[in-house]
């Protein structure tokens, strides 16, 4: 079991340095939570092992508090794609982030 999710974590890194994301496609992603900015406007982010930080919507602050500092996986749908004129990638959710293993 834990020789395919190692295998699966290396194929989906493979992947995502094969071709970027488009709007519209479906990611998922493994990182670190954190919310940054102050009331009424904070942010919830996850910040990749490359250091890449995503936007992520569909998660509350309330939601993503318990998950703040610590490594997730979360799928979504890409709904601002990283490019040169993005200042930040944003995904959309489809669920609840699931604690990853450092």
């Amino acid at each position: 079991m834990q020789k395919s999710m190692v295998a699966a974590v290396a194929l989906v890194s493979v992947a995502g340095c094969a071709a970027a994301p488009t709007a519209g496609s479906p990611l998922t992603l493994i990182g670190e939570i954190h919310i940054k900015g102050n009331e009424p406007f904070p942010t919830v982010m996850l910040e990749t092992d490359s250091h890449v930080v995503w936007e992520l919507s569909g998660l509350d602050v309330a939601q993503a508090r318990p998950f703040t500092g610590q490594r997730v996986t979360v799928r979504g749908t890409v709904t601002r794609a990283p490019d040169s004129h993005t200042w930040l990638p944003a995904i959309r959710l489809d669920g609840s982030p699931k604690t990853a293993p450092r």
